[in-house]
C-alpha cells in the first residue's frame, strides 16, 4: 500500500497540489492502494484504491496535530509499504513515530525552502513594488529561530527518509553539496503533464466559451503568481509588443501573492487594459485559455531557478495544447527546449529581448505551428503524468524489495 499526504483542496494556484492529484491518479492506474489526507474534497470518490480521510481544517499548526492524530491512527489499522510526503513536517513525525508501521519512507522535494524563503524576503524588503514597515530587532529574532528550526525539521525528515525523489538535477546537485546527503539516495524524475486534459483543442471554439475577441492575438501566463514567475517582465515588454501589434492581448491565469503589485505596474505603464488577470481557474478549464492562445510565456527569473533548475507543469502544459513557447533561458528550461524544439529560449529578466521573441512568433504562424506541432510530440512521449508515475511507482518498488 503506498500513503500519502494531501491536505489541501485542488487549485490552480498552487502547482504543487496538482503535482500531488496527478501522481496519487496515476499511481492508483497502477493498482496502486493509495491513502490520503485531506481538508477539502476531492476528485477520487469514483476511484476505488483510493481512499481520503478528511482532516479538519485550521492553521498550520492544527492542521499538523490533526494529522499526526489521524496518520497515528490509521497507522495502528494496518501496515503501510510506503510513506510518500512532500511535507518536511509530516516527514519528520513519520520518521520519530511511524518507522516501525511503514516499510520505507519517500521524502519529494521541489525546490529549496531557503532560497523560496528568501525571495520572499526580498520582494517585501523596499524592492519596487513595496515598502512594508520595518520589523522590531524581536520580530527580526523570532523570524531567524523559526527559519532554523523549519530548515532543522527539513533536514531531519530528509535523513528520516530511505529514498529522496527531486524534480531536478540542481535539486539533487544541492541536497548532495549542502545538506551532505549521498548521491546514490537521491533519484531525480521530473513533473509531467496530464495530456488529457492538455491537448489541442480548436482555438475558436476555446474563444467563443470564455468571450474572447476571435480576431486578434493573445499571449498567456499560467501559473502561481510568486516571485520567481517572472510575470513582472512580460508586463514591462508589452508597451514593445503593442507598438507594432497593438491590438495584442495578454491573459495572466493564475492567483497568487504578487497579483496587485503586478496589475499595479501594468497600470503604472499605461497597459491595463491590455491585460486580464482571470484570478484562480478551475483545473479543467485551463487548457481552454492556453487554447484560446497564440503564444505561451514562461519568463522566469534568475534567482533560485538558475540554482536548482526547473520542471515547470506549465511548460509541459502548454506543449501538451500545442502552443509555441517563449521561455527563460535557464537551467531544466533550456534543454526541454533545445530538445523538443518546442519553443524559444530568451535571456532572462530582459523585457526587450522576451518581446523581440513575442514579436518573432506574431510575425510568424507558420513558425508558430512548427514549434507547438514538435513540442506536443515530445511532451505527449516524455513528459505524461502516467510516464512520471510509472517511474515513481519503480522507487517505490525496489525500495521494498530493498526492505525484504
Amino acid at each position: 500500500m503506498l500513503f500519502l499526504d494531501m491536505v489541501r483542496p485542488l487549485s490552480l494556484a498552487d502547482g504543487s497540489l496538482i503535482h500531488r492529484y496527478e501522481l496519487v491518479s496515476n499511481l492508483a492506474r497502477l493498482d496502486n492502494e493509495i491513502h490520503i489526507f485531506t481538508v477539502g474534497k476531492t476528485s477520487f470518490s469514483s476511484v476505488t484504491n483510493v481512499h481520503s480521510h478528511y482532516v479538519p481544517p485550521g492553521n498550520f499548526f492544527s492542521l499538523t496535530v490533526n494529522y499526526f492524530r489521524n496518520s497515528i491512527y490509521l497507522l495502528g489499522s494496518e501496515n503501510f509499504d510506503v510513506l510518500y510526503t512532500r511535507n518536511p513536517n509530516f516527514g519528520f513525525l513519520a520518521g520519530v513515530f511511524c518507522k516501525s508501521r511503514c516499510k520505507r519512507i519517500i521524502y519529494e522535494l521541489n525546490g529549496i525552502p531557503e532560497d523560496e524563503k528568501n525571495l520572499f524576503r526580498k520582494k517585501s524588503e523596499g524592492d519596487k513594488f513595496s515598502h512594508p514597515k520595518k520589523r522590531s530587532s524581536f520580530s527580526n529574532r523570532y523570524v531567524s529561530a523559526h527559519s532554523r528550526l523549519k530548515l532543522f525539521i527539513l533536514k531531519k525528515a530528509l535523513g528520516f527518509s530511505d529514498r529522496i525523489i527531486a524534480v531536478t538535477p540542481g535539486i539533487k546537485v544541492n541536497l548532495e553539496k549542502d545538506y551532505k546527503i549521498p548521491g546514490e539516495k537521491i533519484v531525480v524524475v521530473s513533473n509531467g503533464a496530464n495530456t488529457s486534459l492538455f491537448r489541442p483543442l480548436e482555438q475558436e471554439t476555446c474563444r467563443r466559451k470564455l468571450g474572447l475577441d476571435l480576431e486578434i492575438p493573445f499571449v498567456c501566463f499560467v501559473g502561481n503568481l510568486a516571485p520567481w514567475q517572472g510575470v513582472e517582465y512580460l508586463i514591462k515588454a508589452a508597451p514593445f509588443i503593442l507598438s507594432r501589434f497593438p491590438e495584442c492581448r495578454f491573459l495572466i491565469v493564475g492567483d497568487g501573492v504578487m497579483k496587485n503589485d503586478l496589475i499595479k505596474l501594468s497600470r503604472e505603464l499605461g497597459v491595463e487594459n491590455r491585460f486580464i488577470f482571470t484570478g484562480v481557474i478551475a483545473y479543467d478549464r485551463v487548457s481552454l485559455y492556453i487554447n484560446a492562445s497564440d503564444i505561451c510565456t514562461a519568463p522566469f527569473i534568475f534567482a533560485r531557478n538558475e540554482k536548482i533548475g526547473l520542471s515547470p507543469l506549465k511548460l509541459y502544459e502548454y506543449m501538451a495544447c500545442g502552443k509555441p513557447v517563449v521561455a527563460s533561458n535557464i537551467s531544466g528550461v533550456f534543454e526541454v527546449l533545445e530538445i523538443s524544439e518546442g519553443g524559444i529560449p530568451v535571456l532572462p529578466e530582459n523585457p526587450s529581448a522576451l518581446a523581440e521573441c513575442i514579436l518573432k512568433l506574431l510575425e510568424n504562424p507558420d513558425l508558430r505551428m512548427k514549434l507547438g506541432s514538435k513540442g506536443l510530440s515530445y511532451v505527449t512521449e516524455n513528459y505524461s503524468w502516467y510516464s512520471v508515475a510509472k517511474k515513481v511507482n519503480e522507487v517505490c518498488k525496489s525500495e521494498i524489495e530493498a526492505k525484504k
